[in-house]
């Protein structure tokens, strides 16, 4: 302290601006514990309260002396209140009388009053504020330009368009705005770093109103998957998916997190510790409840995989395999494991292949058949659904296209014309006939799961109802072979399909084929869909079943809910629950478990039954499908093309954000006030950028 008490002496050589500084400050008030009188066997140490009473008194803690601040500033008298400091506790009144009503003190006292008064100073003092006033203005105007920056970059992220390159889509859309903006003589908003330094402020607004709602979410689930770029490049994305819960009723959120570069060769622990440091940024690894992946060994491995050594840190995030994945891993499965169907489903691949190969076979084929031949994805299988049935629907159509290539071979290279008579003769069997309706009846069923599997805000007992439907589908299916022959018989005479073996003979072998190729799918899907004793405490909040559970509670359901153990307090929620079972206007307003957490809400029933609240956000939580983190892949094909294949990764993450999260940009567009706030606070932190900060 006694440098700063030396550096107040020296107050008269300073400039203006130190000053004020020194002013503004003020006087030093240490506590002085050193300074102390004695007199006999008592003794008195100084009251900070003496500061409150004069105004002007300060101290240094290192001499333990009293000073006065007004004559440190402004007087040149040696008094001790400047020079060595006073320190007579005896007679500290007295002296401080005597010391305020002295000339030198009285005339330090109107300086220190009246600093930055004069004439010199007020006109300082005044080119300030008009400094201050024309920066401000400044601010307003680079402002107003970056609001429509800001709208361009909304635009074209959410478009997955390019923002330079031949087309210079930024530069015409600016142009396309208002004409003042151009007018900026500070700030055009043209330059790269400004392009990228926007999008990733919009990124961070985004995600920080993830990170908000996921602060208040009491579970989270994790979905994780990895693709290629153009580049080559590994890109992973990340989704959270929780129940926000808000006055008009709760709603499933799936939250895409961005991309991160993994083109590295990272191993299992890698990728977990990645994952387990994304779940660290949002603040929600004790939330954690499921896990998803894409299925790829190092991620989807029971002893080894990321989602193993997840549980290790979080033995609470069950694993949940994409149930859509599953499906058409059944289907793949049962396709391949028998001779027959491997053979017709190459075939009818082939088939599609052969036009798709050839200008002119498609010109053919759209002049005969009048509809082209859809690909079939091999990753996923409701594709051959598409192409089977469009067989099964022009099979004359496509024999008499095969009939007239090979009745005009001038016209044709050889290659085509040995392949127009091989898939001739392949549609002209009855065995094709037979497989492609048997594959026409199984995907209308398995179809309509597929999509259910898809649809990316269904709960998993939902979808679990529907495989056990679809189960019972394929069983029925083979109870029905008479009726089912009886029409493929039909068609096969229809079509001229003649079969030269014994009648009774081939309806046998295809009878067996038929049943294998069911009991095949229907085993498979058994043994990867039978979680029922893990997800038991679904059932908890089946709400077609709550009258017969209102009478027989089903304790082993609620003993399947014991991984979630820190979650519940588990006899109030069983009273919870039995309260909502005996409820008869809940039984007739509440089909599901999201229209029973919407009806809690709404009815402001949530501190009623806090426990079964909790239930239903961890049954809606646990995701049943990978659709949305796919969606992310879909995205960064169209956002990372090989026109823009150097976009750098937190500009493409931040592009991607945008793009995936467009509703959630539409609606904190809504208060447009506070969302230009923060996105120009986000804009600035990119680089100190003082013409966008107001003072």
């Amino acid at each position: 302290m006694e440098s700063y008490i030396s550096e107040l002496k020296l107050f008269s050589t300073m400039d203006l601006w130190s000053k004020q500084e020194v002013i503004t400050k003020g006087r030093p008030t240490p506590e002085l514990k050193g300074l102390i009188w004695t007199t006999g066997l008592r003794s008195r140490s100084f009251q900070t309260e003496w500061y409150e009473r004069k105004d002007w008194l300060c101290g240094c803690a290192t001499r333990n002396r009293l000073f006065c601040f007004p004559c440190l500033l402004f007087s040149g008298s040696d008094s001790v209140w400047i020079t060595n400091g006073y320190s007579d506790l005896k007679n500290l009144p007295r002296s401080l009388f005597r010391h305020e009503r002295s000339a030198s003190h009285i005339q330090s006292q109107i300086e220190l009053k009246t600093f930055g008064m004069s004439g010199i100073d007020l006109a300082l003092d005044e080119q300030r504020r008009l400094n201050i006033s024309i920066h401000n203005a400044k601010v307003k105007e680079n402002r107003e330009v970056l609001k429509d920056l800001i709208n361009a970059t909304c635009f074209l992220a959410k478009q997955q368009l390019a923002f330079r390159g031949k087309c210079g889509n930024h530069v015409e859309l600016l142009h396309a705005f208002a004409e003042k903006d151009e007018k900026s003589t500070v700030f055009s908003g043209l330059s790269n770093s400004i392009q990228n330094d926007l999008i990733e402020a919009v990124g961070d607004v985004i995600i920080n109103d993830i990170k908000k709602e996921i602060s208040a979410a009491p579970f989270v689930a994790i979905e994780v998957d990895k693709t290629t770029d153009v580049t080559n490049q590994a890109q992973v994305s990340v989704i959270l998916r929780y129940v926000a819960l808000t006055e008009a009723g709760c709603e499933v959120k799936e939250a895409f997190l961005g991309f991160d570069d993994v083109s590295e060769d990272k191993p299992a622990p890698a990728l977990s510790e990645y994952v387990l440091g994304v779940l660290e940024r949002y603040g929600c690894v004790e939330k954690l409840v499921a896990q998803t992946y894409d299925g790829a060994a190092v991620m989807a491995s029971e002893l080894n995989g990321v989602q193993a050594q997840i549980k290790e840190k979080v033995p609470e995030a069950m694993f949940t395999h994409c149930y859509a994945h599953k499906l058409t891993s059944v289907l793949l499965h049962s396709a391949k494991c028998m001779p027959e169907c491997r053979t017709f489903f190459k075939t009818a691949e082939g088939l599609a292949s052969f036009f798709s190969k050839s200008t002119k076979r498609t010109h053919w084929l759209d002049e005969v058949v009048k509809r082209r031949l859809p690909r079939a994805d091999p990753m996923r299988w409701n594709s051959n659904s598409r192409l089977v049935q469009t067989i099964s629907m022009h099979q004359n159509d496509l024999r008499a296209l095969f009939n007239a290539i090979q009745e005009n071979p001038d016209s044709w290279d050889n290659d085509t014309l040995m392949l127009a008579e091989g898939y001739d003769r392949w549609l002209s069997k009855s065995s094709t006939c037979f497989l492609l309706m048997t594959y026409e009846d199984i995907f209308n069923e398995t179809n309509a799961l597929y999509r259910v599997l898809q649809n990316k805000v269904m709960d998993i007992e939902y979808c679990l109802a529907r495989i056990r439907d679809t189960n019972e589908a394929l069983e029925r299916m083979k109870l029905e072979f008479d009726s089912f022959y009886d029409q493929f018989e039909r068609k096969c005479n229809t079509l001229g399909l003649i079969e030269s073996r014994s009648e009774q003979s081939v309806t046998n072998e295809r009878k067996r084929l038929f049943c294998n190729i069911l009991d095949n799918i229907s085993c498979q899907m058994k043994a990867r869909f039978d979680h029922f004793g893990e997800l038991a405490f679904f059932g908890l909040v089946d709400c077609t079943k709550f009258p017969e559970m209102s009478l027989n509670f089903d304790d082993t359901k609620m003993q399947s809910l014991s991984k979630y153990a820190k979650f519940f307090d588990f006899v109030n929620l069983k009273a919870d629950l039995v309260g909502l079972y005996g409820s008869q206007t809940v039984r007739d307003e509440c089909k599901s478990p999201g229209q029973l957490l919407n009806f809690l809400v709404q009815k402001k029933l949530i501190q009623v039954v806090p426990e079964a609240t909790k239930l239903l956000q961890l049954v809606i939580t646990v995701p049943a499908t990978m659709s949305s983190v796919e969606l992310s892949s879909s995205a960064l094909k169209r956002l990372k093309t090989y026109s823009r294949n150097r976009t750098e990764q937190e500009q493409l993450s931040s592009l991607a954000v945008i793009s995936i999260e467009t509703e959630r940009l539409l609606k904190l567009k809504e208060d447009e006030d506070n969302f230009y706030k923060q996105v120009f606070d986000a804009f600035v932190q990119k680089e100190q950028r003082m013409d966008f900060v107001y003072i």
